[in-house]
């Protein structure tokens, strides 16, 4: 017998720069905007700055936005450019003019109708300010990595995120578009999560809720889920009414 689905989460978690924040296209203009003229079209300039802001993650915790500071100088020096002080404040200060992605707040503002919302993000709250005023939803949780004094993987910052929403795992439902920063210690924790994956790349080997496109695909899941359900019971009792 087919097990019957899940009902709905009453909270939604989302993963915030690369989920709802396009922080590859924030990351790429501001270093166009700061490079010297005529070093504008460096490639793949975001997996370098990435790169090395990765390795900086997993480093005993500093806040945010020295690691934004650093990685962006490390990037410039390795690209051959001195970076100002002046350049370095400008690339922190860049991160609030990061825009949401088209299909945010208007899928934001729906689900706030029926689900409680939360932000999980890597970051610090200061920084997070600055992009919360360009979401159309004022959220019900926010976690941080600076709340947690560690950065995602690491699953303490879902421990603290339960807590916080005073919910169990199977309450709440955690999207992002990043299996190993997000999916993966979510589902180590038990948390149902939905895999947001705009550019069609290759499932991760989770136990995922559902994998969407579009943040505007996310209402529909469980609303299907509902349906799978009053099938499933239906099904049950006329299985037990003919045996």
């Amino acid at each position: 017998m087919n097990a019957i689905p899940l009902p709905p989460p009453r909270w939604l978690s989302f993963d915030c720069y690369g989920t709802l924040i396009d922080w590859q296209g924030g990351v790429v203009r501001a270093f166009r905007d700061l490079l010297p003229s005529g070093a504008e079209d460096v490639p793949d300039i975001f997996s370098l700055w990435e790169r090395m802001q990765r390795e900086m993650l997993r480093e005993p915790y500093a806040p945010y936005a020295e690691i934004m500071r650093n990685s962006f100088r490390q990037t410039m020096e390795t690209l051959g450019h001195r970076c100002p002080a002046f350049a370095t404040e400008s690339f922190v200060d860049s991160l609030a003019r990061w825009e949401p992605f088209p299909d945010v707040n208007p899928a934001l503002i729906r689900l706030s109708q029926q689900y409680k919302l939360a932000v999980v993000s890597n970051i610090d709250r200061q920084l997070l300010g600055g992009t919360l005023r360009r979401l159309s939803v004022r959220f019900d949780a926010i976690m941080t990595a600076e709340d947690a004094r560690t950065y995602k993987p690491d699953p303490a910052i879902f421990e603290l995120a339960l807590r916080k929403m005073g919910c169990t795992p199977q309450e709440v439902a955690h999207i992002a578009f990043g299996a190993d920063y997000d999916l993966e210690p979510a589902c180590g924790l038990g948390i149902r999560t939905v895999y947001l994956n705009r550019q069609g790349l290759p499932s991760p080997a989770l136990p995922l809720e559902a994998e969407i496109r579009s943040l505007a695909d996310l209402p529909r899941v469980w609303v299907a889920r509902s349906a799978e359900r009053r099938a499933a019971a239906t099904g049950s009792i006329l299985g037990g009414a003919i045996s």
